[in-house]
């Protein structure tokens, strides 16, 4: 995924990029923000071109990073509801207890999912400096007329 934004700030190997977000980002967090009105992002990049402060730059994604991302942050925690749900239902009529499943299944259900955002949250912060999942800035836009609403103001 390509997308564009100006150098802000540089720190070495890595330089903090100011960037409008594409609407087909949603609000997943992953930039940093969670309110689908706000559209711009701050975000950290390899900057392997040195690219400095004011400079608009092109910054690349891995296209499988990104769905593996959207993937762990989406199908992953539903997963758990589903599985939750399926797992209490089960383990009830194994067990023949009586009483309001479905009510239960549910709560259980959510109980996993929130387990797996917990776990997630934990598996983010260890990753976070992974060199995989950060994006590269790649080149350098020279004055670029037609990138003009994909850069911050």
């Amino acid at each position: 995924m390509e997308q564009y934004g100006v150098v802000t700030e540089t720190k070495g190997e890595i330089a903090v990029v100011s960037l409008q977000r594409h609407l087909i980002c949603g609000a997943c967090g992953k930039c940093g923000i969670l309110s689908a009105s706000n559209r711009k992002a701050d975000i950290e990049a390899h900057n392997p071109i040195q690219a400095e402060e004011g400079q608009r730059v092109v910054i690349e994604s891995d296209d499988r990073q990104v769905i593996f991302l959207a993937f762990m942050l989406y199908i992953v925690p539903l997963a758990g509801l589903v599985a939750g749900i399926f797992f209490w239902i089960q383990f009830a009529g194994n067990f023949g207890y009586a009483g309001s499943q479905e009510l239960q299944a549910v709560a259980i259900g959510f109980v996993m999912m929130g387990l797996i955002f917990v776990l997630l949250r934990r598996w983010d912060s260890r990753v976070k400096d992974d060199p995989r999942f950060k994006p590269v800035i790649t080149g350098f836009l020279l004055d670029n007329r037609e990138c003009e609403d994909d850069l911050p103001e």
